[in-house]
C-alpha cells in the first residue's frame, strides 16, 4: 500500500491532466524549441502545493507480492511538476510490489539532497543540470546530458547513492518574453530596457541571474528586478506587464496559451535538464539490479511532452498531481 503521509522537513536549513487539452499541449511543446535545474527549483504557486495525508490510491494496483525489504521512501521537490513526477515513480514502484512511502512535498533541491544523504529519503528525482549545480557549483555547465553524468555520478557516489539513467523528458531554465518583444535570443536583451523577474533561487545561481549579468557571459543590465514566486504568478507578471522577461521552466504551459516566447540560450547559460532518479546505495543492495532496472524502463518512458500534459493538467486544470500520474500510468500500461 502506498502510504503517503507528512513528516517534518528536518532539512530546510541544509545547505543543500483529453482531448481538450491536446491543443494547449501541442502549443507548448513547440515553444519549448528543445531547449534543455528546471529552473524548476521552485514552488508552482495557483496550482496544489502539497501532498495531503491519504491512505487512498490501492485501486490502482497489481496483485504483484509485496516485496520484502526496505522501505521505499520518497519526497517530491515541493512545485506541481515535481509532486507529479514523484506520483508516477512512487506509484508505479508500488503497483510493482515494493513498500512505497510518499511523503508531503516539501522544499527544493536543495532539501531533497540534504535528505537523501541523512538517510530520510532513499528516493529522490531531480533535474541533472540542477544536480551538478548543487553538487559540483565550480564544474561548467553542459547541453550535454551524458557530460552532466560524469559529475554527478561521482558526486552522488560520495554521499551514498547512485544516480541512473535520465529520462528523455526534459525541464529546462528559459528566459521567456512576451510574443511581441523583438528580443530572439538572450544576448538581445542586452540593447533593450529590460524589467527581469525570477525566483528568489534563480538570483543567486550562477546558471541564472548570475550568468544573465556576468560581463564574461551575457553582461545584461536590467532596468530593474522584482522577485516573484516560481510557477504561474511568472507568467501573470509577464502577461500583466510587470516585468518583460521571466526565467522559468520550459515545460510551463502558459508559455503556449499566452504567446510567450523562450529565448534562444545563444551562449548556452542552462544546462541539460533532464529528469533521473536518484536512489540510496542501502536500497540498491536491499533490492538489486531489478530495483534499478525497473527505475531504468520507467524512466525511459517519460518525454518531455508528458511533463507538459501533465503541467497542463495541474497548472491549467487544477487537477491533483496524485489523479494526474495514476491516469497516466494507466494509459501507459504500468499500473496493471
Amino acid at each position: 500500500m502506498l502510504r503517503t503521509r507528512t513528516r517534518p522537513n528536518r532539512t530546510a536549513a541544509r545547505p543543500l491532466r483529453a482531448a481538450a487539452l491536446l491543443g494547449a499541449v501541442a502549443l507548448v511543446v513547440a515553444a519549448c524549441g528543445g531547449t534543455d535545474e528546471p529552473a524548476a527549483d521552485e514552488p508552482t504557486a495557483e496550482a496544489p502545493t502539497a501532498e495531503e495525508p491519504t491512505e487512498e490510491r490501492t485501486e490502482e494496483t497489481t496483485d504483484a507480492p509485496v516485496t520484502d525489504g526496505p522501505t521505499i521512501v520518497t519526497r517530491g521537490q515541493n512545485f506541481s511538476e515535481a509532486r507529479t513526477i514523484a506520483q508516477v515513480y512512487a506509484q508505479h514502484l508500488e503497483a510493482l510490489g515494493y513498500p512505497v512511502e510518499l511523503l508531503t512535498a516539501a522544499g527544493f533541491r536543495t532539501e531533497a539532497i540534504a535528505a537523501l544523504e541523512a538517510g530520510e529519503v532513499n528516493l529522490i528525482v531531480d533535474y541533472i543540470g540542477g544536480s551538478q549545480a548543487a553538487l559540483a557549483p565550480d564544474v561548467p555547465s553542459s547541453a550535454d546530458a551524458d557530460a552532466i553524468m560524469e559529475v554527478i555520478r561521482p558526486a552522488y557516489a560520495a554521499i551514498g547513492a547512485r544516480a541512473l539513467d535520465y529520462a528523455p523528458a526534459i525541464d529546462g531554465d528559459a528566459l521567456i518574453v512576451r510574443g511581441d518583444s523583438p528580443a530572439t535570443t538572450i544576448s538581445d536583451l542586452a540593447d533593450l530596457d529590460v524589467v527581469f523577474g525570477a525566483s528568489a533561487q534563480c538570483f543567486e545561481r550562477p546558471q541564472c541571474f548570475l550568468g544573465l549579468t556576468d560581463p564574461d557571459l551575457y553582461g545584461i543590465t536590467f532596468a530593474d528586478t522584482t522577485t516573484i514566486e516560481f510557477g504561474p504568478l511568472l507568467g501573470e507578471a509577464l502577461k500583466a506587464g510587470e516585468v518583460d522577461a521571466v526565467v522559468w521552466n520550459d515545460t510551463a504551459p502558459q508559455i503556449g496559451v499566452e504567446g510567450f516566447r523562450v529565448l534562444e540560450d545563444d551562449l548556452g547559460l542552462f544546462p541539460a535538464q533532464n529528469i533521473a532518479p536518484i536512489v540510496s546505495e542501502s536500497l540498491i543492495d536491499a533490492y538489486g539490479d531489478d530495483l534499478v532496472a525497473a527505475l531504468d524502463a520507467l524512466s525511459a518512458r517519460i518525454t518531455t511532452e508528458d511533463l507538459v500534459a501533465w503541467n497542463v493538467e495541474t497548472d491549467l486544470e487544477f487537477r491533483e498531481p496524485v489523479d494526474v500520474a495514476r491516469e497516466w500510468l494507466e494509459t501507459e500500461g504500468l499500473l496493471g
